[in-house]
């Protein structure tokens, strides 16, 4: 009997140690941090409808006269779908009398949600593995990082926050330790609240299948079954909506500068010569972490962050590199999404140190390296964003100021060059008192 229970010691798998207070330090980061944010959104809001948000205006008009049907509420607006994002709008502009900062506490409840949701996954890799308090914190600071400013301070981008909270759903809803039919429901509820939202939520569909088809202890039966109906609605995607003919035109070379760049920019937004080198690394690194450990099912959830971020470059990249070029991919408002590629990457890598595959000495490089580019990126971003703000208030004040004789080279830059379109959208704001009327 001794000597079985001598020969059994090496293949029982080591117990992670216990580190009771990680939890607690992570919540308080987690809460410190998410304070932080909103009280910055609501210093740099921008604080009238800008750019892409005069689109509302119109759609805004016919939901006040009962004509939203005839709108562009259910078209397509730049590649996106926006009709969840739009129907958030309506409600939070109605609901403020035509102020934009509701419609950015909207968008920060939702990254509280998204975050949340990071929060869980960051949490059950402490009890699985045992990390120190580097990696959680990380980890968390990610999924609230001060990138996400680009966003949460202009109303208009409450889409971006509604494509992540469906896009990181699906992620953890296909991932959890028993796949049941209504998670698979579930999840596609996500998704389509991902994809009605930002068309970079199309690529929770690959990810899905990608997921699915690595829960090895379903039958091959069950995973295809499971993985039909992300299929099916992803040929019903290219069926409706109609795909970009210039994109013949591409070339890969561009294409794959893109795809680094778009994935680089989350740590390093600040360096862009060195971001592509440093996404190439990353995705390197993952998809061999991928491989390593497919069979661990802790490891599922981090892939499937790594993935669908991947996926949504390489997306993008096809939608945008031929007619933007690459250097396209560093627009602030994508560093959102590529944050949540280095969490899953982060995520594999702890999962990796734990199971011996990368060493104790690379995986502390590894971490120190990307928590500095973190740390300056997050402070270069934050510039951008009071420099943003800066200039919407100036651009505000301007335009009450002068109404409605507003010079034509103001009107040319809020609205694309088409000051006639901006300036009967500004005639609406106005008779409505909407900001900056207000």
């Amino acid at each position: 009997m001794a000597a079985t229970t001598d020969v059994a010691r090496p293949h029982q798998r080591k117990k992670p140690p216990r580190r009771p207070g990680i939890p607690w330090i992570v919540g308080t980061a987690f809460i410190v941090m998410a304070s932080a944010l909103l009280a910055l959104t609501l210093q740099w809001q921008i604080p009238l409808m800008l750019w892409d948000h005069l689109d509302l205006v119109p759609i805004y008009d016919g939901f006040v006269h009962d004509t939203l049907g005839w709108s562009d509420f259910l078209r397509i607006h730049g590649g996106h779908l926006h009709s969840a994002a739009y129907a958030v709008l309506l409600l939070t502009t109605y609901a403020s009398g035509g102020h934009p900062w509701l419609d950015c506490v909207f968008s920060w409840s939702l990254l509280v949600v998204y975050a949340g949701l990071i929060a869980g996954s960051v949490l059950a890799l402490v009890r699985e593995t045992g990390v120190g308090i580097a990696w959680p914190l990380l980890l968390v600071f990610l999924a609230l990082f001060p990138g996400h400013l680009a966003n949460l301070q202009w109303g208009w981008q409450v889409a971006v926050f509604l494509c992540l909270v469906g896009m990181v759903g699906v992620v953890r809803l296909l991932s959890a330790p028993n796949l049941s039919t209504l998670q698979m429901l579930l999840a596609l509820l996500c998704a389509m609240l991902a994809c009605m939202s930002f068309a970079i939520g199309i690529a929770v569909l690959p990810a899905a299948v990608a997921l699915v088809l690595l829960r090895h202890e379903l039958s091959w039966t069950r995973r295809l079954l499971y993985a039909a109906p992300w299929l099916a609605a992803g040929a019903a995607y290219i069926a409706l909506f109609e795909r970009d003919t210039a994109s013949a035109s591409l070339q890969w070379l561009e294409v794959c500068l893109y795809v680094l760049n778009f994935l680089g920019a989350g740590v390093a937004r600040f360096a862009t010569n060195l971001a592509p080198w440093l996404a190439a690394g990353a995705v390197v690194s993952g998809l061999w972490a991928i491989r390593l450990l497919h069979r661990r099912p802790a490891s599922l959830c981090w892939t499937g962050y790594f993935l669908v971020v991947l996926i949504s470059a390489v997306l993008v990249a096809y939608g945008r590199a031929a007619s933007y070029g690459p250097d396209h991919a560093f627009v602030t408002r994508y560093v959102s999404f590529s944050s949540l590629f280095w969490i899953g990457w982060l995520g594999l890598m702890a999962q990796a140190r734990v199971t011996g595959d990368l060493r104790p000495v690379h995986a502390h490089v590894l971490l120190s390296v990307i928590a500095a580019f973190t740390v300056f990126n997050g402070l270069h971003l934050s510039k951008k964003a009071s420099l943003v703000s800066e200039h919407a208030r100036e651009v505000a004040q301007e335009i009450r100021q002068s109404y409605p004789a507003v010079r034509t080279a103001l009107l040319r830059e809020i609205y694309f060059d088409q000051p006639d379109v901006a300036r009967r959208r500004l005639a609406l704001l106005h008779a409505w008192k909407f900001a900056p009327f207000d």
